[in-house]
């Protein structure tokens, strides 16, 4: 009686893990979609690394300096404060460049802790796309 009992719960267990497996909730409905989009974004991290001076982001004492090259102009997109273990705090931000080629994102915009930080833009219809970890003090 022992035997078949352990033989039962045995069973069951290997079925809810077989079961488990056989989940595709981590494949997308559209996932052609998603690689063409992943495409596009190698490309412009090709054009961003081919750059002759790298963006910059420095954290300081009023929040993150984001610092395009000087060179760079009619620069427009967007900056995404990615939180990877906590989704509501995301956000995104329009780029606004000071005289500088600098933007400041407040301290008020994001909380101590890792995050990726992800700019996307395109500067005289080219299309650039740049990010860095950073941990947030």
């Amino acid at each position: 009686m022992v035997y078949l009992t352990f033989m039962l719960v045995f069973l069951f267990y290997f079925w809810r893990s077989f079961k488990e497996l056989e989940s595709n909730e981590l494949v997308t409905e559209d996932y052609y979609q998603k690689e063409l989009e992943y495409g596009d974004v190698l490309a412009k991290k090709q054009n961003a690394d081919t750059m002759r001076v790298a963006v910059q982001i420095i954290e300081t004492n009023d929040g993150l300096k984001i610092v395009y090259p000087s060179y760079v102009k009619d620069i427009k997109g967007k900056i995404i404060l990615y939180k990877p273990d906590n989704s509501k705090l995301d956000k995104e931000i329009d780029i606004q460049l000071n005289e500088n080629n600098t933007q400041t994102i407040g301290k008020s915009e994001y909380i101590s802790g890792r995050w990726d930080i992800i700019l996307d833009w395109q500067s005289e219809g080219v299309p650039y796309f740049y990010k860095q970890k950073i941990t947030a003090k």
